[in-house]
């Protein structure tokens, strides 16, 4: 069946991209989503990561007696014949299908996909929002629902697709991506995939990630500011771990001195 869009999402049971665990699909038509569709899957293996299932919530028990990835693709298909795919940092949910149609020797589909994240951030940028679903489904007001599970995140990007066709007065994704056309539409077959995250360290990089500090959060709270001071009107980089100082506390310092924060270091800002 043909669809205006269909959004995706996968969760992982490990580190391993071929370690697919589920999916949601949410099919699109007219600016409605017309067909869900939620199926848990049987990975290569059944070793689970502490930190996967803290974050999707799905156990080898839950999917012990599922399908393995074979038998969904069976099911899902003829959603990826045709229509254009769209998932929310999609070079992860591409990386997971690809790696998973590798490990069972599928034949390869080719299909047109784009990521939600440039999409929104035509409609927002400027506006110091986050790249993350929960961010952008806050800020275009959808509701996230169970954050993580595959179907519910599937339905959250397809509605922020929809939200930002109608923001921009267009009525399909196709006229916005003719309106937009500095997106990245990519194709499937020129994917190169990755195989597995980056290994995780003691202090949890993924938890870091999510936990970062938003400069666009650190704004003056004084109420003059000395611009005879040395940092007045410089850019400032924090990088490394402080040793007096919690980060946002020193950023409070700098940005109320008149500094600038910058999240890194650029070839026009070194002299």
């Amino acid at each position: 069946m043909s669809f205006d869009f269909v959004a995706i999402d996968f969760e992982t049971s490990n580190n391993e991209y071929s370690s697919a665990c589920s999916i949601g699909i949410a099919a699109v038509k007219n600016n409605e989503i017309c067909k869900k569709e939620y199926f848990l899957i049987h990975p290569p293996t059944l070793d689970f990561d502490k930190k996967n299932i803290s974050i999707n919530g799905i156990t080898p028990k839950d999917v012990k007696d599922s399908p393995l990835f074979p038998e969904v693709w069976n099911n899902i298909s003829t959603y990826f014949d045709e229509n254009i795919i769209v998932a929310h940092n999609a070079a992860f949910d591409m990386s997971v299908l690809k790696n998973c149609l590798l490990q069972y020797k599928i034949p390869m589909p080719n299909f047109k996909y784009i990521c939600s994240i440039p999409i929104s951030t035509r409609l927002c940028r400027g506006k110091g929002i986050g790249k993350s679903l929960k961010e952008r489904a806050e800020y275009f007001g959808i509701e996230l629902g169970h954050h993580h599970n595959s179907l519910y995140d599937a339905i959250a990007c397809a509605h922020l697709v929809i939200e930002c066709i109608k923001r921009a007065h267009r009525k399909t994704l196709e006229s916005f991506c003719h309106t937009y056309i500095s997106l990245p539409i990519k194709s499937f077959k020129d994917l190169h995939p990755k195989k597995e995250f980056a290994k995780r360290i003691k202090n949890d990089s993924l938890a870091n990630k999510f936990n970062r500090i938003k400069i666009s959060d650190i704004k003056p709270d004084c109420e003059y500011i000395d611009t005879s001071n040395p940092f007045y009107n410089k850019n400032v980089v924090f990088t490394g771990d402080l040793e007096t100082l919690g980060r946002k506390e020193a950023m409070q310092k700098v940005v109320n001195l008149g500094g600038i924060l910058k999240s890194g270091v650029s070839k026009k800002q070194i002299i």
